[in-house]
């Protein structure tokens, strides 16, 4: 074998490692369709009106706190221990920690079995997320915001769908 041989050998081992390396850490993409609720504060004024006086007299004020419902999509990307979520505009706060949309997964497990983690969504608000390998359930809870949702794998190498 000849020096010039050796060198391309050695050249295409090496590639062939990367090659073999990459295709071991592939990227998942993950839609989990679902449903959850988010804090919500109503605020209401009022003034009556006194016919004797023809004046207004009082004023009331009023303040709830509850749950509003709705339905919406997370997107999920899985490449090897780092993932990340683009989650429904329901649950995003106005002033957030995402990058074009999408919030990093921190103290990440992924296990053969479960996925789970803690989203940053702003300074204050922190979610835990677990995402069931064996079942796609996507479980997202936070004291402001949650979702549930089925997963389902996207096949990336499939044509568009339209």
């Amino acid at each position: 074998m000849t020096v010039g041989r050796s060198i391309a050998v050695v050249i295409a081992w090496v590639f062939g490692g990367a090659t073999v390396a990459y295709a071991q850490s592939t990227t998942a993409l993950l839609l989990c369709q679902g449903s959850g609720s988010v804090l919500e504060s109503r605020v209401s004024n009022g003034m009556e009106y006194d016919n004797k006086t023809h004046s207004y007299n009082k004023s009331t004020n009023s303040s709830t706190t509850g749950r509003r419902p709705f339905n919406g999509a997370v997107n999920v990307e899985i490449a090897g221990n780092s993932v990340r979520m683009r989650l429904p505009h329901e649950i995003t706060p106005g002033i957030s920690s995402a990058r074009d949309g999408w919030f990093t997964l921190n103290d990440v497990f992924v296990g053969e079995r479960e996925i789970t983690g803690t989203l940053k969504l702003n300074t204050v608000n922190r979610a835990k997320v677990r995402i069931d390998r064996m079942t796609g359930q996507l479980t997202l809870a936070s004291g402001f915001e949650d979702f549930d949702g089925a997963c389902t794998k996207v096949d990336t190498n499939s044509g568009p769908k339209f």
